[in-house]
């Protein structure tokens, strides 16, 4: 295939990344659409409207804590699977135990009374050409 990306991931990365794909793909499977109110067509409903607005207001201070290398707006996991609960998602290089850091360093666990999921999604590279 062209442009495949190579990579060094372990047999045990590997075997997370496809049960949180299954997981992924149930969610998808068994949610249940909500009925959509739309502000604009390419908007969504007010509530992803508002978690829009909350990330665009806060984003840039999110990427000053250490580790942190993406904010989006999203869907809360637990324990691998998603729960259907709307989120602003922190994705972190690691994750770091909330002991080992300064409370400075300790990310929110929401904003605007919108929660926050953290991520792990290890180092992000750009693809090469």
């Amino acid at each position: 295939m062209k442009g495949e990306m190579k990579t060094s991931w372990s047999d045990e990365q590997r075997a997370a990344g496809e049960r949180f794909r299954q997981a992924w793909d149930e969610f998808f499977r068994t949610a249940q659409q909500p009925e959509r109110t739309l502000l604009r067509p390419d908007m969504g409903t007010p509530e992803e409207f508002r978690i829009a607005e909350v990330r665009a207001r806060h984003e840039a201070e999110l990427l000053r804590y250490p580790n942190v290398v993406a904010v989006s707006e999203g869907i809360r996991t637990k324990l691998g699977r998603p729960t259907g609960e709307r989120c602003l998602v922190v994705y972190v290089e690691r994750k770091i135990a909330r002991a080992q850091l300064e409370p400075s360093q300790v990310l929110p666990t929401e904003i605007e009374g919108i929660p926050v999921d953290v991520v792990e999604i290890g180092r992000v590279e750009p693809l090469t050409r």
